[in-house]
């Protein structure tokens, strides 16, 4: 199965139940491995269950399915009417896309996740690195769980995608995420294997050789290149102070830095 046979759309309200069940299925899967990352049970909270229907009904929530393909083809990567359809494995493919007759989703979880905007979160993890205003040029990618028999078929990088899409279209300027600090498996995984595209930024300067430039760059030429990379950037570490726990920073630069108009982070 490829990644062009995925689909990516919201969650539904009725598939509260559901979504849950996948996270608590992980974080056994992780308590069986000793890795600190979900407690079981806590999903099932009824303040967190809230918080995720809350997720559900503002359309932050997603869940990516196998599509059933009819006639045998499917070129197109598409949902069905109420879906967004997923983004190529190129972060520059289009935006999500409209039905198409040769494809519908199958009503299998493959894997779910959520996105935050402006988070207190997120705000608490990035605004000590980042400052108090910067953290918010970003879409944070929270509660990404692939279930195991669809894991190793691309699905992340198909994800990262489809929000780094997200990024442009919103105005901001990076994808970010986070992992426990004591899970060295996972954080290498985002570092490795979450390819996408980073735009390095360089400024040559003309006049090189004018020793009276004085490091006025004013008469330099900027220069982005759009660079294929394997993974994300680990941005060090934070200790949240009231619960002791450690968490592993990770981002992409999506829009080009000479386009942003406040710079947080070197690409």
């Amino acid at each position: 199965m490829t990644q062009s046979e995925f689909i990516i759309r919201n969650t539904r309200p009725e598939e509260l139940d559901a979504y849950i069940d996948v996270l608590e299925r992980a974080a056994e899967w992780m308590e069986s491995q000793n890795l600190a990352q979900w407690i079981p049970g806590t999903f099932r909270q009824p303040e967190t269950r809230q918080h995720i229907a809350n997720a559900i009904a503002q359309q932050n929530s997603f869940i990516v399915e196998p599509v059933n393909t009819m006639n045998g083809s499917n070129n197109n990567s598409t949902s069905s009417s109420s879906s967004l359809s997923a983004s190529s494995s190129s972060p520059s493919s289009s935006s999500p896309s409209s039905s198409s007759p040769s494809s519908s989703s199958s009503g299998t979880i493959a894997a779910i996740f959520a996105l935050n905007y402006e988070d207190p979160f997120d705000e608490m993890l990035w605004s000590p690195l980042l400052g108090p205003d910067h953290w918010k040029d970003a879409i944070y990618v929270h509660r990404l769980v692939v279930e195991p028999s669809f894991q190793g078929k691309g699905i992340v990088p198909q994800i990262l995608a489809f929000v780094e899409n997200l990024v442009i279209e919103k105005g901001k300027t990076f994808l970010r995420l986070d992992c426990r600090a004591n899970n060295p498996r996972l954080r290498k995984f985002y570092r490795e294997k979450c390819r996408g595209k980073v735009v390095m930024i360089s400024n040559e300067n003309n006049n090189n050789n004018n020793s009276n430039n004085n490091g006025n760059d004013k008469d330099g030429v900027v220069q982005e290149q759009v660079l294929q990379v394997q993974g994300l950037e680990e941005r060090g570490t934070f200790r949240n102070p009231k619960t002791g726990i450690e968490y592993a920073r990770f981002e992409r630069r999506i829009v080009p830095a000479s386009s942003s108009s406040s710079s947080s982070s070197n690409a």
